[in-house]
């Protein structure tokens, strides 16, 4: 035999190879079961459904998006956490999973039994008042909440959203304190601030750019070391010297603990094909959404990090999920 084996030679000489470049050849043996912890029609289940029918071309089996809410996503995150390793049944998910382990006792780890395929797009976060509130800049925001500690209050979609982490950790780095009031949806929290019961709305792009649109929002900040393309006269909190991690949702895909290297690579290596393609970057901009590829090396670190930090941010402000 040539001194260079084949893939396949190399295969025969170690059993968990070989296990693996069979598995690997024959995937997908059946249609894949991609998990949404969400029920249908919100943001994590359209980014899902524009990615389903091009990995599904890719794959040449169908790809069927389940959603199975419940529990901010822990539901479906555990049932993909304790599938089988054979890249038949996958998560999507923002990263509600990671600012999960602040907030629950979960029946699984979010490092330990998840192989991360790849983060494909990113919605940041953005803190906005009522058109007709006079707190028009950061430093506008700054001088209230110290002239009345605690009296100035936002508004979020949920206790243990985006929203809430964004305010949380708004406040520890700025060192005010504004109470948050959590509603059960953008539209409840809308009316409250157009009212003007509630001077602040702590939410992402993605959830606030049909009523900013409409004029019934004015952003404040965004979160994030880059401007947000629909609001590109808005500054960042980065830029006015304030280094305050994103609480904006990234949205990426996932397998069970135990699936073969290889067959996360070809994942990953389709996926990252559908965030250079055009179709879905247009579709995504209508959601004010952008793609931003991290392979699987890169978005396992970026969980390995955010996991331990976001659960400092929840027990330094007592948060508790609903």
């Amino acid at each position: 035999m040539p001194r260079r084996r084949t893939f396949f030679a190399a295969a025969l000489a170690s059993p968990t190879l070989a296990r693996h470049a069979l598995a690997q050849a024959a995937w997908p043996e059946r249609p894949v079961r991609i998990l949404v912890g969400f029920p249908p029609g919100g943001p994590t289940d359209y980014v899902a459904r524009l990615v389903a029918p091009m990995l599904a071309t890719a794959w040449g089996q169908q790809v069927i998006i389940e959603n199975r809410g419940g529990a901010n996503g822990t539901l479906a995150t555990d049932a993909v956490a304790k599938s089988a390793p054979d890249g038949h049944t996958l998560l999507f998910s923002g990263n509600n999973i990671v600012m999960n382990t602040g907030l629950y006792r979960l029946p699984y780890d979010m490092v330990r039994d998840f192989a991360p395929v790849g983060m494909i797009a990113f919605s940041p976060n953005v803190l906005w008042t009522g058109p007709n509130q006079p707190i028009r800049t950061l430093d506008d925001l700054l001088a209230a909440a110290r002239a009345r500690p605690g009296e100035l209050a936002y508004a979020s979609t949920g206790n243990g959203g985006n929203g809430h982490f964004g305010g949380e950790t708004l406040k520890q780095a700025l060192g005010i304190d504004i109470t948050h009031i959590p509603y059960r949806g953008t539209a409840p929290a809308l009316t409250d601030v157009l009212a003007g019961r509630v001077a602040l709305f702590m939410q992402t792009i993605v959830g606030a750019i049909g009523p900013y649109q409409n004029g019934q929002l004015r952003p404040l900040v965004a979160f994030g070391r880059r401007r947000v393309r629909e609001i590109p006269d808005v500054p960042t909190l980065t830029e006015l010297g304030h280094d305050v991690p994103d609480s904006g949702t990234w949205y990426g895909l996932l397998a069970a603990a135990g699936t073969p290297a290889p067959l996360v690579a070809r994942m990953a290596a389709d996926l990252a094909a559908v965030t250079r393609d055009r179709e879905f970057q247009a579709r995504l901009a209508t959601q004010a959404t952008v793609p931003d590829w991290l392979g699987p090396e890169d978005f396992a670190a970026r969980i390995r990090a955010e996991v331990p930090a976001w659960a400092a941010v929840a027990r330094a402000a007592n948060m508790r999920a609903e």
